[in-house]
């Protein structure tokens, strides 16, 4: 029995033995620590002072510099026909003759008739300087000859209103008549259009018109010729808004000389409200609408620096920063849609990735 029991004890510290052996100390518990995000390549560019022309944008449409509608006084045939549609005229230049041969014998008749008062009225003054007739027949001569003397001079006039010139140098822009047409008085002949110099008819918006003044000047844009720009100036501003969209009526004066113009053109006009000298203007592009706002981001110690900016007029692609930016600072231009304040980037294009 004694045997029994010490074989059993023995086992029993064995066992313990065993088990002391392969505990050991507690392991340490490590907390899992999630590694940081790689940095997100970005375009950066260094912001310098620059120049930003505030421009107003406006539609306008080109109109001759004088519009003539050139219409015959007195009716009759056509005798003459002295130009062609679409070709320039001269001013002073014949257009028409109309009913002329009539007058001219009208014209012929009434100094004829002139001349025999005129040969009355001096008989009738030296007899009457002579006593030889009484006052009445020296006043009924000289009666006669300021009527002929003024029948003359409504005839020349009829001859010279029947020879329609041209008032203006231009374009003919029709040709209402034909030779040997028999018109009315007042008939349309033509339509004549300076266009050496042309005006482009513009509406000034009511909130913009305290910038502009009657000589400013002004840049075009037309379709039939891209990439080029001709300039003129404020030539007509009205005092008066006119219509529901409160615009102020306006025209740009603009040199044609060349021809390349024509009225009906549809034109883009520029104009300058204010020019801002060494401003801090960035790329459009460069600024993110939020809704707190407008932002910005910039490099700092290669990281991604939020900043809330507040920002003014744009001009082609460029847009000026008010509060937010300064110069000297390196502004992310692309690659910043999606970043986050603090997030790390790297420089891989603009000024920073030379």
């Amino acid at each position: 029995m004694k045997s029994d029991s010490r074989s059993r004890l023995f086992g029993l510290f064995l066992a313990a033995s065993l088990l002391a052996g392969c505990s050991g100390p507690p392991e340490e518990v490590v907390a899992d620590v999630a590694p940081e995000a790689p940095a997100v390549n970005v375009s950066v560019q260094k912001i310098e002072p620059s120049t930003l022309r505030d421009e107003l944008q406006l539609a306008g449409r080109l109109e001759p510099w004088v519009e003539v509608k050139v219409s015959t006084e007195l009716g009759g045939t056509v005798q003459e026909v002295g130009f062609e549609k679409g070709r320039q005229i001269a001013k002073g230049q014949v257009l028409a003759r109309i009913g002329t041969d009539l007058l001219e014998a009208s014209l012929a008749e009434a100094e004829a008739a002139l001349v025999a008062a005129d040969a009355n009225f001096s008989r009738t003054r030296e007899l009457f300087d002579r006593q030889a007739v009484p006052r009445q027949e020296l006043v009924a001569a000289t009666s006669t000859f300021k009527q002929a003397e003024a029948r003359v001079a409504q005839a020349r006039l009829r001859v010279e209103r029947s020879i329609i010139e041209s008032p203006v140098s231009g374009v003919a822009i029709s040709r209402e008549i034909e030779l040997g047409e028999v018109v009315p008085p007042g008939s349309l002949i033509t339509v004549v259009h300076e266009v050496s110099r042309l005006k482009a008819a513009t509406g000034l918006p009511e909130d913009d018109i305290s910038y502009f003044r009657v000589g400013g000047e002004a840049n075009l844009e037309v379709d039939a010729y891209p990439g080029r720009e001709f300039t003129g100036k404020i030539h007509f501003l009205s005092p008066a808004a006119t219509g529901q969209n409160r615009t102020f009526p306006a025209e740009i004066e603009i040199d044609n000389r060349q021809g390349d113009l024509h009225p009906g053109m549809i034109v883009r006009v520029s104009l300058t409200r204010r020019i801002f000298e060494s401003a801090v203007v960035v790329a459009r592009d460069a600024v993110l609408e939020r809704d707190t706002g407008n932002v910005v981001f910039v490099m700092k110690d290669g990281r991604a620096e939020l900043r809330k900016v507040e920002t003014g007029p744009s001009e082609r692609g460029r847009i000026l920063l008010l509060e937010g930016a300064s110069p000297g600072e390196d502004l992310i231009v692309s690659g910043h849609r999606n970043l986050v304040d603090g997030q790390r980037v790297r420089a891989v294009g603009g000024e920073e990735g030379r």
